[in-house]
């Protein structure tokens, strides 16, 4: 496949060969650079769509922390916080505190980008440093 663009419009045609474009393409049509064809076939992620990769790095995070004391995920686990079995309440109440520390640091986090004081983070990387440890209380 061979990408075309109309510099006028900037719109991209593929065409399987040379000689297609040359029969079914317009003639002002020119070939796509190496960089405009990988920046046409990888386009750069939204703001939103970067948000919303990290907001699911988050709860993953989350929620294979509360796996690893046989939790659904975190939100079955916040689920015991108010059990009558001690160590059911102890897990719950940490699961607890644990995802409300987490999400508000991303929330911090978003905040200080909306105010101009930090770069927005481009990944959960970005920020993965900053959320709080997660350790179950012994």
């Amino acid at each position: 496949m061979i990408l075309f663009k109309n510099p006028g419009t900037g719109e991209v045609f593929a065409f399987d060969t040379v000689d297609d474009r040359a029969q079914f393409g317009a003639p002002e049509l020119v070939p796509l650079t190496p960089a405009e064809v990988d920046a046409h076939l990888n386009p750069p992620r939204s703001p939103a769509q970067i948000r919303a990769e990290i907001a699911a790095a988050v709860q993953q995070r989350l929620d294979a922390f509360a796996r690893t004391r046989d939790y659904d995920g975190i939100l079955s686990a916040t689920t015991y916080a108010n059990s009558a079995v001690a160590r059911f309440a102890a897990e719950g109440q940490y699961a607890l505190a644990a995802r409300d520390a987490t999400w508000a640091r991303v929330y911090e986090i978003l905040a200080e980008v909306q105010a101009g004081t930090r770069p927005a983070p481009q990944s959960f990387a970005d920020v993965e440093a900053e959320l709080p440890s997660l350790a179950w209380p012994q």
